[in-house]
């Protein structure tokens, strides 16, 4: 009987194969069996021949199966793929190393995330030794990538990539990269030019490449912008419309504001910024010399949001005479200077059950409230005035409202008096306790996902706040009371409020855990830290995310709004500290090397 001609894809295929070594691996092995199966299958009798004895496989060897063949040959065509997208990695990579000291920062910003792409790719089709080769032998080309790349390669299947709550994101989300325009020429010229279709592939599915007009980025703005789980954030979202300046006809932020401090803070910043042009400089200065006549002359800042924006109800007397305390003793504050350094009191935890995971003390620094990890809210009093109950029901009823002194009367300082409060409610560690304004209420979060709300009035849990489906980290109150906020490991912020049990806002974004909260002076702005790496500051009245803020190399550990509210400072757990103005979208100053 006559045999047929094979075609010369079939031929190519098999003369690839008569090339192997006769130490050939089981997946090689299996490959052979399937060209075999389908020479056979063909009655393709003198190549099937050919093959056996240049493979030196017997005729009583078994074939593989038509289903399996077809699952062999896909995988071999699959792996032929894999192994080209990583040469053209390697060209990729040796071409950003020749290329133009100018552009060669911005174009090393692709290099990490394709790697991170590449290698997933080949974990998920099975070719695990593959991609190990491929990790130890660019890993080296990864800078300041050292702690993440160590956690890729811990990547081992599927299912690692599933649970790993870093690496997963790379495939629902796109890492950003911003570049100027001659760059991202040069990167796509040389893609184009050398038909590396599979790279433009993996950068057009999983990479987001800003371009924009100008030079190219400085190595210190690269610095700041190549650190982050998902790269820069987006010109979309730092573009919108912030009111970060605040009311200064309130006499609390009076007290808070000092003009003076306020411009010599300004001036360093300025030249701290390092600007090169001396007309920007200029600009800047007299723009915030602007702002500082409006605070001299008592008039409301320029930036600051339109009243009522954000519904904030009316402040009861109560509240009212705790703001003038609150102003009376911010306006008595010592001034530090070089030559007039502060003296510092230092508290200590002794004999404490467990460990105390968080401790914050009210703002005319007379309470101390702690987190414990037994479960428990203390609250000490720091100050000669004890910790009073207010009076029963029955005892209040006799009382004379008009009466000058009804807040006194109020009290029971005959059988509640204590310097030290212990609440009991957490079903596991507390993790994190605020005081509002006023010191009447104390926030606590922890690891039962509540956020509770205790009453220093009557020693009592007043609500007990459920939402979240993971422990809570962090929790704040607004500077001006009614709205409060917690976060923790379910990566987003509820923006809560003490009149109904229920979030007003869920604020979702991050990638990683919330591990902290601040509040704007104003009120209308909640920054929020990670342990992606970056902040976001969402806005009250619209729930948008109005800034995406990088530079960090660790998880965000502490937040804090300068009292004029210009400012926003980070620390993060490398001991880098990070200064962002709030109307310049890239971060203004950063020091680091503390530890």
């Amino acid at each position: 009987m006559a045999t047929s001609a094979p075609s010369p894809a079939l031929a190519n295929l098999s003369s690839q194969i008569t090339h192997l070594p006769h130490n050939t691996t089981q997946e090689d092995d299996e490959l052979l069996k399937a060209v075999l199966g389908y020479l056979k299958k063909k009655n393709l009798r003198t190549t099937e021949a050919a093959l056996r004895k240049e493979a030196d496989i017997k005729d009583t060897d078994e074939v593989l199966h038509i289903d399996k063949m077809k699952e062999v040959l896909t995988s071999y065509k699959s792996r032929q793929q894999q192994e080209k997208a990583i040469v053209q990695y390697e060209a990729l990579c040796n071409f950003v190393e020749k290329s133009l000291e100018m552009y060669r920062g911005e174009l090393s910003l692709v290099i990490y995330p394709l790697f991170v792409q590449i290698y997933i790719e080949l974990v998920l089709a099975g070719q695990l030794h593959l991609a190990t080769d491929f990790y130890y032998k660019f890993k080296n080309r990864q800078e300041g990538r050292e702690e993440d790349i160590n956690e890729l390669i811990r990547i081992k299947s599927k299912e690692g990539l599933q649970i790993n709550s870093t690496f997963s994101h790379y495939r629902t989300s796109k890492y950003v990269v911003k570049m100027c325009k001659d760059s991202f020429n040069c990167l796509l010229s040389h893609l184009q030019d050398n038909l590396h279709v599979l790279l433009l592939n993996l950068i057009n599915m999983h990479l987001f490449v800003d371009v924009f007009d100008g030079l190219p980025k400085q190595p210190s703005q690269l610095a700041l912008s190549n650190s982050t789980i998902l790269g820069d954030g987006k010109r979309s979202v730092n573009e919108q419309k912030m009111y970060y300046g605040v009311h200064h006809s309130s006499t609390r932020i009076q007290a808070l504001l000092d003009p003076d401090e306020y411009e010599e803070e300004v001036e360093g910043a300025l030249l701290g910024a390092g600007s090169s042009a001396p007309t920007d400089a200029k600009r800047k200065k007299k723009k915030e010399k602007t702002i500082l006549a409006t605070v001299r002359k008592g008039k409301t800042d320029m930036y600051a949001p339109p009243a009522g924006r954000v519904p904030y109800p009316p402040q009861t007397e109560a509240e009212i005479s705790a703001n003038h305390e609150i102003t009376q003793e911010l306006s008595a504050r010592y001034r530090i200077s070089h030559g007039k350094q502060p003296t510092i009191a230092f508290y200590t935890f002794l004999n404490a059950v467990g460990r105390v995971n968080n401790a914050t003390m009210s703002e005319d620094c007379k309470l101390l409230t702690a987190a414990c990890h037994t479960g428990i809210v203390k609250t000490w009093s720091l100050s000669r005035q004890k910790l009073y109950r207010i009076k029963d029901t029955a005892e209040l009823d006799q009382l004379n409202i008009y009466d000058d002194n009804i807040m006194e009367m109020m009290l029971d300082t005959e059988r509640s008096a204590s310097q030290v409060l212990s609440f009991y409610g957490h079903m596991g560690p507390v993790y994190d306790v605020a005081i509002n304004y006023n010191k009447s209420l104390v926030l606590s979060g922890g690891e039962d996902c509540c956020a509770r709300l205790w009453s220093l009035q009557t020693h009592t849990q007043l609500v007990s706040y459920r939402g979240h489906d993971h422990p809570i980290w962090r929790c704040a109150w607004s500077p001006l009371g009614h709205y409060f906020a917690s976060g923790g490991i379910d990566q987003t912020v509820l923006v809560w409020s003490t009149q109904q049990i229920s979030p007003i806002r869920v604020l979702c974004g991050h990638f990683g855990d919330i591990t902290s909260l601040v509040f704007h002076p104003n009120g209308n702005y909640i920054a929020s830290g990670s342990s992606d790496r970056t902040i976001r500051i969402w806005d009250m009245g619209t729930g948008n995310c109005v800034r995406h803020l990088t530079g960090h190399r660790g998880t965000i550990t502490s937040l804090s709004f300068s009292p004029h509210g210009h400012l926003l400072i980070s620390g993060d757990e490398k001991g880098c500290i990070l200064c962002s103005i709030s109307n310049i979208l890239d971060t203004f100053c950063k020091f680091q090397n503390f530890f």
